[in-house]
């Protein structure tokens, strides 16, 4: 009887290696833009859920909420009646937002910061009507719209989000 070599031999495991670093080359563009599509998505998405969750909780309870807006650490916190509803959630860590696109800068509210402490510090915010619609200064040259943008450091991608306020619509776009 005849024996059958059973195995791979050097050169095949070579070529199925050299096979796999080209495969793996290819990828890597598109790997490193999936990564970076996913910061940005998911800063935008923990901004709108807050404002989302602010707007459905000032319905449901008719008071006002409002959503802070901390700049410096790149997080934000929804607001009530002098409460605090949530606990900080910080966007990414190459993630940044910016209170204004043009001339559209957010109100303030003065809240205990850190951590609901004695101290207070102005923070940017939008505030939601038991109605569920937007609450800021009316005027001629006050916009209809407060547009927070989000933005990547490492990269120039960005995804903008527009609270109505009429309606306290929240939308986004890129």
């Amino acid at each position: 009887m005849k024996k059958l070599n059973r195995g791979f031999t050097a050169v095949e495991l070579m070529i199925v290696i050299a096979i796999m670093g080209i495969m793996l080359t290819m990828a890597m563009p598109s790997f490193v833009q999936f990564t970076r599509n996913s910061r940005i998505k998911s800063g935008a998405q923990i901004v709108v859920s807050a404002l989302r969750t602010a707007r459905s909780y000032s319905i449901t309870k008719r008071k006002n909420c409002a959503v802070l807006f901390d700049m410096d650490n790149n997080a934000v916190k929804i607001w009530s009646d002098d409460i605090s509803i949530t606990n900080w959630k910080s966007l990414p860590k190459t993630i940044i937002m910016a209170d204004q696109v043009g001339n559209q800068a957010m109100e303030t509210l003065i809240v205990p910061f850190p951590n609901d402490s004695d101290a207070t510090r102005d923070i940017k915010s939008i505030t939601f009507h038991p109605m569920g619609k937007g609450l800021w200064s009316e005027g001629e040259d006050i916009p209809n719209t407060k547009t927070i943008e989000v933005s990547d450091i490492t990269s120039n991608d960005t995804s903008y989000i527009e609270v109505q306020r009429l309606t306290g619509r929240i939308k986004t776009s890129r």
